[in-house]
């Protein structure tokens, strides 16, 4: 059997190209061994082996009452201050759980404060704040083992059998997972679900549950939180299915921790691929059953080849669960800290950790389902996987290229995101470039063949239905 040596020349090779050192060479001994299989389904199912792809685990069980109270929770503008915003208005139901995005005259409209926080019609020139961040997709949350949730990692796992979130030690005992640990932060947000104070907005988004607590809001969560579980044991339906889903609690018991609890078991449940069999996933079960096209499978091949891609994208989930410096053009406010710089800046990671190495960097993405997870990036930048992948085939070019008067998407019509480029941010651009991860410095040269095939074969990294 040659798995086994396979699989520790596979994780010193990991080490070495996503630990921060040199990035392995593709004729190393391993690729070399995979390369020399007869045919492409086995020297595929050599290159699977060796950067340790495996089906998907089957999700978690969740009962049809857990469910049906996360459904509820999930569509309710109960849970945020301004009682007009639900998780559904930034995680679409049907499309991999994001919002996607609208374009106009080809153009990719970004994602805006929603209407109700804004204030004004949505189509109104004047609204011309966008958010922070792209909202994350919620596809296989809490599949394989994740440490870490966010494009900024600032929701993780402590080693302890705990939770790091940014409300420190006030979270509420009982939570059962990380992903119920995360949906409590978006309740907090001003710019998400909380809204702003009254007197402190010119009217727009104010309310009282906002005005509960000073900034930030973070480092007093719980008057939030408790008017947040006011208005759900409030609404006799909400109340009811709550009680339903958690039967061995007492009604006065029931607390935002079992609201958390209801959200996570709905996005468990609803998002995953654990048990499929189309696509990927299905040729990762059983490839005699259900083999790939010519097309993927010479995708899929350049994918862990000549592409590199899995020297990062790698595991059951396809992500190696690090950060990543790839010096995607900056457009949007800034988030953090990072917001006061001249100019603004998302400065990623480093506003979680402050540690210099983590400057500008975000999470690798899981790549299930990322034919429907459009716009690309921690900020929405780019509306094609081709876009995506060309980044990533010369992120210091596409980085220095990139203009905000034609590159960046657009509002509304004729109103143009928030941006910097490298004419009006050099030093920013340059600190950026200089800081870009390791294994985009030297990135391999592909054919314009070669990436169609394997924009193909990411088209088929689902499992048919959590996508659009």
């Amino acid at each position: 059997m040659i798995l086994r040596p396979l699989l520790a020349i596979a994780a010193a090779a990991l080490l070495l190209a996503c630990g921060g050192g040199e990035t392995a060479s593709p004729a190393d001994a391993a690729t070399a061994v995979c390369r020399a299989k007869a045919g492409a389904d086995e020297q595929l199912a050599c290159f699977t082996a060796l950067y340790g792809v495996t089906p998907l685990e089957a999700p978690p069980v969740v009962s049809d009452a857990r469910f049906a109270a996360g459904v509820r929770l999930f569509t309710s503008t109960r849970l945020s201050g301004t009682g007009t915003v639900a998780c559904v208005s930034c995680h679409a139901n049907n499309n991999a759980g994001v919002e996607g995005f609208t374009l106009l005259d080809g153009r990719t409209l970004a994602r805006a404060l929603h209407p109700s926080l804004r204030g004004g019609d949505a189509d109104d020139p004047a609204n011309t704040t966008s958010i922070h961040r792209n909202a994350p997709d919620l596809v296989n949350k809490l599949l394989g083992a994740p440490q870490f949730m966010f494009h900024d990692g600032r929701v993780a796992l402590d080693g302890k059998g705990g939770f790091i979130t940014p409300v420190g030690d006030q979270l509420p005992p009982g939570l059962e997972n990380l992903v119920a640990a995360q949906a409590l932060i978006p309740l907090l947000a001003r710019d998400e679900m909380l809204g702003y104070a009254p007197g402190s907005n010119g009217g727009r988004s104010e309310n009282a549950t906002a005005g509960l607590v000073g900034d930030p809001v973070e480092a007093n969560p719980r008057p939030v939180w408790n008017a947040v579980m006011q208005r759900v044991l409030a609404d006799p339906a909400l109340a009811g299915v709550l009680a339903d889903a958690f039967p061995e609690v007492p009604p006065a018991d029931l607390g935002i921790q079992h609201v958390a609890n209801a959200l996570a078991a709905f996005q468990t449940r609803r998002w995953n691929a654990g048990r499929s069999t189309y696509g990927f996933h299905g040729w990762l079960r059983d490839r005699a059953r259900w083999p790939l096209a010519a097309d993927e499978l010479r995708g899929a091949l350049t994918f862990f080849d000549r592409g590199r891609c899995a020297q990062c994208h790698n595991g059951p989930k396809l992500t190696d669960s690090r950060f990543h410096n790839l010096a995607v053009p900056q457009i949007g406010p800034g988030f953090g800290s990072g917001a006061a710089g001249t100019p603004r800046a998302d400065k990623g990671r480093y506003e979680v950790t402050r540690q210099d190495a983590d400057l500008y960097a975000f999470l690798t993405p899981s790549l299930w389902e990322v034919r429907a997870t459009a716009p690309y990036f921690h900020n929405g930048v780019y509306d094609s996987l081709e876009q995506t992948v060309r980044h990533h085939l010369d992120a210091a070019g596409h980085a220095q290229a990139f203009r905000c008067d034609s590159d960046a998407p657009l509002l509304q019509a004729g109103v143009r995101v928030e941006c910097r480029d490298s004419q009006n941010a050099p030093a920013l651009y340059a600190t950026m470039v200089q800081r870009l991860a390791p294994q985009l410095k030297d990135p391999p040269v592909l054919s314009d063949a070669e990436i169609a095939d394997l924009i193909v074969f990411l088209k088929r990294v689902t499992n048919g239905n959590n996508g659009g």
